[in-house]
């Protein structure tokens, strides 16, 4: 896959002339690439500076922008308030236990660039375009996987973390992925269990949005034995294969009206259709979406379209 034309914003270029007059190289990096190559429009650029220390790179970054927001100066980001850009110098991470949030974080700016993106998900998300020379860094084959509609882990990294999998969930609902056997494998040996209901939904939130084909991630779930964390969609699948299917056709031909939540219209669909079947999930639902005002325009959904129908 060749690399296409693209034009960086003046804001970019800056930060690029600044990091290049510090002795470092500044490295686009992660989904944008991705989009890049599909041809996508560009809403947020991810930056990684190598070959400045992290100490240098904040003098760098208050030198040359006036709103730099420090808050993840510890895990060695940075923010740029009033630019879509995220600026990062490369890290080693080190797990210190079973939740997603328990990893240690070392600034590493001096290693290679094969290196720092071994920490990376998916090859499709571990590539890089090198900013001063516009040439692509793809040292897991990202290109050819993305060319061919495959979804392929890069390391064994991808192991640590549990949230990898559902990221995969929504990719492969967004992009029409195919899942590579190997990583298949890997998740089915990975559970949810550890992971933050916020976290959990904030995934399923970009399936809907993001997916014209938000079945595709359920059938993700379902090929890697997920369903099982989701009692009743799980339920369905196994007693109501039918359904199911019906159900998973009703989302992805979807009818949204303007100026309607369509994660709230998606959910409030889901809840019905289990109840038509008689399975309960309300409970599930009251626990799966975090959001509490989204949980209300869920259940107003579901109650005014039920006493529509009893009308």
């Amino acid at each position: 896959m060749s690399l296409p034309n693209f034009e960086i914003p003046k804001y970019c270029g800056h930060l690029i002339k600044c990091v290049q007059e510090a002795g470092g190289k500044a490295i686009l990096v992660g989904g944008c690439v991705r989009d890049i190559l599909l041809k996508r429009d560009i809403q947020d650029f991810d930056i990684e500076v190598f070959g400045v220390s992290l100490e240098k790179l904040r003098s760098v970054l208050e030198q040359c922008f006036s709103d730099v927001d420090l808050s993840g100066y510890k895990f060695g980001i940075f923010k740029l308030k009033s630019y879509p850009i995220d600026v990062s110098i490369p890290r080693i991470e080190r797990v210190t236990g079973p939740k997603h949030t328990a990893f240690e974080v070392h600034p590493a700016p001096f290693i290679t660039y094969q290196e720092a993106a071994q920490r990376r998900d998916f090859t499709i998300n571990s590539m890089g375009i090198d900013l001063t020379s516009g040439t692509l860094l793809d040292p897991f084959g990202g290109a050819e996987d993305l060319k061919a509609g495959i979804l392929k882990h890069v390391s064994s990294h991808f192991f640590e973390d549990p949230l990898r999998v559902l990221r995969g969930m929504q990719l492969a609902g967004r992009f029409h992925l195919k899942l590579h056997p190997h990583t298949r494998s890997t998740c089915q040996n990975m559970s949810p269990e550890n992971l933050s209901r916020r976290k959990v939904f904030d995934e399923f939130k970009k399936l809907f949005v993001g997916s014209q084909h938000p079945s595709r991630g359920f059938l993700f779930l379902q090929q890697i034995d997920w369903l099982q964390y989701f009692e009743p969609w799980y339920q369905c699948q196994q007693k109501f294969p039918d359904h199911w299917n019906e159900i998973l056709n009703t989302l992805d031909h979807c009818d949204i009206v303007a100026n309607t939540n369509r994660i709230a219209w998606m959910c409030a669909t889901l809840w019905q259709q289990l109840e038509s079947i008689h399975i309960e999930c309300r409970n599930f639902f009251r626990q799966w979406v975090y959001d509490e005002e989204l949980f209300k325009q869920i259940l107003l959904n579901v109650t005014t379209s039920s006493k529509g129908e009893t009308d």
